[in-house]
């Protein structure tokens, strides 16, 4: 295969990245909803033993996330997303647009999502968490012994505001979700 052509499919996948970036970023409602997976999951690393109810809030609102992006993104309403038509759609569209991109163009954006957003955002978190932690632990005043459990309370934190739901909207996006019109797909 030719270099221009790694190229091409290459871009596809970049393309779906900062299309991603742009989408969740944009959407307040997105943001919003994912500080509740992310204070959440801060208590949890904070404290050695938390009830299993909160990992439930977690999970559960992580769903609720990603019916909302497929809500956005399709841009249907929550009643719509009711129908098994809509789904039946969905699936479609899902199914043609994964076809359409097999192999290289579904090969390249995993390898985009990998090196990227996983990659890349994973580094810069923890990055940003090694930088900035003891001074911020000198702001609020915690303790030393308790650096651990900040350490990992802000890098879960910070995780949940950003690579998960982008990974989510990523997936999404890879997998052609768009505006679904009412009758058959095309």
């Amino acid at each position: 295969m030719e270099l221009s052509t790694i190229w091409r499919y290459g871009k596809t996948g970049l393309k779906t990245f900062l299309l991603s970036l742009q989408f969740f970023y944009s959407h307040l409602s997105l943001l919003s909803l994912s500080l509740i997976p992310a204070l959440f999951r801060t208590y949890q690393m904070w404290n050695d033993q938390t009830p299993i109810w909160l990992e439930i809030i977690v999970e559960l609102t992580r769903v609720v996330l990603i019916l909302l992006m497929i809500r956005l993104m399709s841009k249907s309403s929550f009643r719509r997303l009711r129908q098994r038509s809509f789904w039946d759609n969905l699936v479609e569209i899902c199914t043609i647009q994964v076809k359409r991109n097999w192999p290289y163009r579904f090969i390249a954006q995993i390898i985009v999502f990998v090196v990227l957003l996983f990659g890349l955002g994973n580094f810069l978190i923890s990055l940003i968490v090694n930088q900035t932690l003891d001074p911020l632990m000198g702001m609020i005043g915690l303790q030393a012994y308790e650096y651990s459990h900040a350490h990992d309370a802000y890098l879960f934190f910070l995780k949940n505001m950003s690579v998960i739901p982008l990974a989510m909207v990523y997936i999404l996006k890879m997998c052609g979700v768009k505006p679904i019109r009412s009758g058959p797909a095309i």
